[in-house]
């Protein structure tokens, strides 16, 4: 029993266990590529409201730009879409933990996020702008908002936030869980502005804010967006960037951008994933 407690300290619980015991080792996590294939479904996760990228309708099914896009991913593999609505704060974890294949949700390519996750190739490029109330005349650049005497609002967890922490350090802030809470919560005077990206403050403003809200719409930050996916699944990654380039050869990512962003002009392909220039987005 001595001899055996001693080979259990000195060798490790795992090897003592196949050495004393013949259990099997653990498997090796698979590729989600595999894991999809084998269930007939991928399951995709996104925090649904970030507008146009994300929409949840009436009927309670989802539309949006990355919508589409992994659809026409799905498609290149023959697999059904299993959609999971879930918090932003939570949706790396949801990853990791293996209740879904990936993540698609606006989410910006950061160094720190790629310590715990794996980007596709980026497939569309955001900045964090300013949105103020029409009344405002103190603000009139993102440079005016290093204030303590202002309250910036933005959505939590976002690279939106970690801009405000980094550059308006003097500034209070209000976070909220999601974008149009802080939206709002300049519209109610309860912020003087609200820091976020670009294409979901254009839109916000332009479907609800028109009368009250304005844009300083010139970003100050660029941060490209990928699609996030388990570290173990280099077999998925590869395949969303076969697909990818494939959409835009064929002229088919040019048309989703033209019907989601069609003030946005032509938009240049990112061929890599370079980190952002901020010190980490949106989630």
């Amino acid at each position: 029993m001595k001899r055996r407690n001693l080979l259990t300290l000195s060798l490790g619980p795992v090897l003592a266990c196949l050495l004393l015991t013949g259990c099997p080792a653990p498997k090796p996590p698979t590729d989600a590529l595999d894991d999809a294939k084998a269930r007939g479904e991928l399951i995709v996760a996104m925090d649904a409201g970030y507008v146009p990228f994300e929409v949840i309708e009436a009927d309670g099914s989802f539309s949006g730009f990355d919508v589409d896009l992994i659809n026409e991913f799905a498609k290149d593999l023959k697999l059904k879409v299993k959609i999971k609505n879930v918090t932003w704060n939570g949706i790396i974890g949801e990853l990791n933990t293996g209740k879904a294949d990936l993540i698609i949700s606006g989410m910006s390519v950061t160094d720190e996020r790629k310590k715990a996750v794996s980007f596709s190739d980026p497939y569309f490029e955001v900045g964090q702008v300013v949105v103020i109330r029409k009344d405002e005349d103190r603000i009139k650049s993102f440079m005016d908002l290093d204030s303590a005497e202002l309250t910036i609002a933005t959505q939590e967890g976002t690279t939106g936030e970690k801009a405000v922490r980094k550059k308006f350090p003097k500034a209070k802030l209000l976070r909220f869980p999601k974008a149009d809470q802080a939206c709002l919560a300049v519209v109610q005077k309860k912020a003087d502005a609200v820091v976020f990206d670009r294409p979901f403050l254009r839109r916000y403003v332009e479907k609800q804010g028109k009368d009250t809200l304005k844009g300083l719409w010139a970003p100050f930050t660029e941060e490209p967006i990928g699609v996030a996916f388990r570290k173990t699944s280099p077999k998925l990654v590869a395949a969303f960037n076969v697909t990818l380039k494939r959409l835009r050869d064929d002229g088919t990512y040019a048309k989703l951008v033209a019907k989601y962003f069609p003030k946005r002009g032509a938009v240049p392909a990112p061929s890599a994933t370079p980190a952002a220039k901020t010190p980490a987005k949106s989630e």
